[in-house]
């Protein structure tokens, strides 16, 4: 037996592929979460990013430390991106939702939408 393939943080987040399929509900609270963590991670990036300048003017930046926050940024930075995309996805899904309804006749659905 092969061993299993790794899990990436990546594929935990909504492909767009698969949001037609999701409740309306559920797109919604994908765009709200994928929002507020990619603000958090943003200000969590620029919060290193003066440690790290600090740290280094001060010469207490040993290159173990370097070489694992290069890494942690890059890979928050990757995922600071995928939730952009998220994002993005979400908010067309949605908007396409209300035109299909408006189209209908139907009144609006009531979900909370944020501009890019």
């Amino acid at each position: 037996m092969s061993a299993p393939k790794p899990i990436q943080w990546y594929n935990l987040l909504p492909h767009p592929e698969h949001l037609e399929k999701m409740a309306t509900e559920d797109v919604d609270a994908a765009a709200r979460t994928a929002e507020c963590e990619a603000d958090t991670i943003s200000f969590g990036i620029a919060a290193i990013g003066n440690l790290l300048a600090n740290t280094a003017d001060a010469g207490e930046l040993g290159m173990d430390e370097a070489r694992s926050l290069g890494w942690l940024l890059e890979s928050l930075g990757t995922l600071s991106a995928n939730l952009a995309d998220v994002k993005r996805s979400t908010s067309d899904e949605l908007r396409r939702r209300q035109g299909k309804t408006l189209q209908a006749g139907a009144r609006p659905v009531a979900t909370q939408t944020f501009e890019d």
